[in-house]
């Protein structure tokens, strides 16, 4: 083995990572990650390990030619143990508080208003403004808020691939 083929694992882990991290933002665009579906995203791009029609499974190919035993430990991290671990459960904000929050405020609103006797059009206004107000801050935040936690959650997932690519870097060693 020489510094070639280390460089070129890193380079094509480097579009691996890549790869799985776009696969996992696009997902998690339209649907709720989980653990199995971040496996089976994971397993999916792993697959170009195994393919000699891929870059990463033609490199491995290659490297088998003048190291059979390390190239088939890389080969079984790749395509049998690479696996994402449970990650930890991040609440999303429900869009009911979309709804709720300003439906508060204008509650609150009118009892402040009725309270203290205001007019009927004041009364109208102190319902109608709290609502008009805190819907779109509602919703902004509650996008904000998710936002962060899908990635933190795919941040997280892209952490634990670091340990495949150090066992990989020390059979290439």
């Amino acid at each position: 083995m020489d510094n070639t083929d280390k460089e070129r694992f890193e380079s094509l882990w480097n579009d691996f990572v890549i790869l799985v991290k776009g696969k996992l933002i696009t997902t998690a665009n339209t649907q709720r990650l989980s653990t199995p579906l971040a496996n089976l995203i994971l397993s999916d791009a792993a697959s170009s390990w195994g393919s000699e029609y891929e870059l990463c499974g033609k490199w491995l190919s290659q490297f088998a030619e003048h190291e059979p035993q390390k190239a088939e430990l890389i080969r079984n991290i790749t395509l049998n143990d690479m696996k994402f671990s449970d990650i930890s459960e991040r609440k999303e904000i429900s869009n009911q508080y979309n709804i709720i929050v300003p439906a508060i405020g204008a509650i609150a609103g009118l009892g402040i208003s009725y309270f203290m006797g205001a007019a009927k059009w004041v009364q109208a206004i102190s319902v109608i403004a709290p609502a008009v107000l805190l819907y779109p801050a509602v919703k902004s935040f509650a996008k904000q808020k998710n936002d962060i936690n899908k990635k933190n959650t795919i941040d997280e997932l892209m952490g634990q691939l670091d340990k495949y690519k150090n066992s990989i870097l020390s059979v290439l060693s």
